[in-house]
């Protein structure tokens, strides 16, 4: 036995209980159906559109990287956590930055220009590298 309605099952369920009694039962029966048919009928997405999404995100991302990273590096000028060059860099960044999202591009975007020095506490050091 399942655990969970549907939409799909809730709209049989309702399109079965119609009282004939109420006014224009039959209408009522076809609006039901044609939404219940909506739903359950499945969304196509083709390879095209999810390889213009995933370029469309690509595009994106780089333009914000070529917006930050600039900003990041004339903030780094010797051994510096993620948080500190957040914290030095925050009046210049975007609004909705964090330090989660700088320490992501200096581990994914900026690795080759860095170099990161691990620490079992406190956090990675960033510095550019010579």
């Amino acid at each position: 036995m399942k655990n969970t309605i549907t939409r799909v099952d809730a709209l049989n369920i309702a399109i079965n209980s119609i009282p004939m009694d109420i006014e224009n039962p039959t209408e009522v029966v076809e609006v039901l159906t044609k939404i219940r048919d909506q739903i359950a009928k499945p969304r196509k997405t083709s390879d095209e559109a999810k390889a213009k999404a995933k370029d469309k995100r690509a595009d994106a991302r780089a333009e914000l990287i070529a917006q930050v990273a600039p900003i990041l590096r004339s903030i780094i000028d010797h051994d510096m956590t993620a948080k500190e060059i957040f914290a030095a860099a925050q009046d210049q960044l975007p609004e909705d930055f964090t330090a989660s999202k700088v320490q992501n591009i200096l581990i994914r975007e900026m690795a080759p220009e860095l170099v990161r020095t691990e620490r079992k506490k406190g956090g990675d050091l960033y510095r550019l590298a010579d």
